[in-house]
């Protein structure tokens, strides 16, 4: 996303933000408003929106432990989806979101 979002002399880290979250294994991409009303389905990634919330992390926890700023937030961006929709083709990270929370919820269940 470093590349796609890269433009002249910007940044080495142009990406929008972006908390991992190390405990679950998760990266978490902040994308604009309503994106989720528009994210096809994808094997790769979720997209919430309302009516769920994410707590974010202090705007200086860069760093384990807990969920932290992997690409910092900076008020000029955001990541756009229709790239992160293809990078995320392209680069099939695992562990699958949806195979997750599914086991989640089975172990739950169980």
């Amino acid at each position: 996303m470093d590349e796609v979002q890269h433009s002249g002399g910007e940044r080495p880290d142009a990406c929008g933000p972006v908390i991992e979250d190390p405990e679950r294994n998760w990266l978490i991409w902040l994308v604009p408003p309503g994106t989720s009303e528009n994210w096809a389905p994808h094997r790769y990634g979720t997209c919430l929106g309302r009516p769920y919330e994410l707590a974010l992390p202090p705007i200086t926890q860069t760093e384990p432990p807990g969920p932290y700023w992997y690409r910092p937030c900076r008020g000029d961006r955001l990541v756009p989806p229709g790239p992160l929709h293809e990078v995320l083709n392209r680069f099939q990270p695992g562990p699958i979101p949806h195979e997750e929370l599914l086991a989640t919820i089975l172990r739950t269940i169980s």
